[in-house]
């Protein structure tokens, strides 16, 4: 048993806990229990839900300029953008940048789209 200061493996943040939920009733629950239940979007991202939370997180409320602004900043530091994307993203209003920035987290950048960082070759 894990103590206090130690994290349990298990543990998820109010964000992942979120979308475990919606992912349950996508699937087992009825299309008017989905509507109700994501009708409030996600809670805010924590640190530990990362860029992949924050995207998500925007999905569903849009942005400032600011807020959008470091995230670019972020996921370039991150690799997951390049410095040309960046800018070319910043143009773009908050809305059509998030959409972006999603499809990018499913297939990250080099101009094409490819896997993520830490992500492995299959076996």
């Amino acid at each position: 048993m894990a103590s206090d200061d130690e994290q349990s493996p298990l543990e998820v943040t109010p964000q992942q806990s979120y979308y475990a939920q919606r992912y349950y009733l996508e699937r087992h629950g009825t299309p008017e229990q989905v509507a109700e239940f994501s009708a409030a979007g996600p809670p805010p991202p924590e640190q530990a839900d990362g860029v992949t939370g924050k995207v998500l997180y925007y999905e569903a409320n849009t942005p400032s300029a600011d807020d959008i602004a470091a995230l670019l900043v972020e996921m370039e530091q991150a690799g997951w953008i390049t410095s040309t994307i960046r800018a070319t993203l910043a143009e773009l209003p908050p809305e059509d940048g998030v959409a972006e920035l999603k499809a990018r987290m499913v297939e990250p950048d080099s101009d094409r789209r490819q896997p993520g960082p830490g992500a492995g070759d299959p076996a």
